[in-house]
């Protein structure tokens, strides 16, 4: 009866620990550099671009004109984001990746 038990433990303890262990998510970052930046572009980049699929946060940067986009490659990349711009007729000058420094 020990042997019973010990062994449904381990495989408990086992299936616990598989579950536990979580793919990390490696997103990217591209800086998109536009024509013009007011608020109505600022409304439709929110009510658009920021829920096209793979997108996971937007930063914008009003007196360069730029938003930087993080994205999950596997979902899109900067190609199908540009189109997205293109989509809400904001012309987009030039996309430039984002290197970003990795936490500990």
């Amino acid at each position: 009866m020990k042997k019973v038990i010990t062994l449904l433990m381990i495989v408990a303890m086992s299936t616990s620990i598989s579950f536990a262990q979580k793919k990390e998510k490696k997103n990217e970052t591209a800086k998109f550099q536009l024509t013009e930046m007011c608020e109505n572009c600022v409304k439709k980049i929110n009510n658009y671009v920021a829920f096209e699929k793979g997108v996971t946060g937007v930063e914008y940067d009003r007196p360069n004109m730029a938003v930087a986009i993080s994205y999950n490659p596997e979902k899109t990349d900067t190609t199908k984001l540009k189109k997205a711009f293109g989509k809400v007729k904001l012309d987009v000058v030039s996309v430039k990746p984002v290197t970003q420094v990795q936490k500990k």
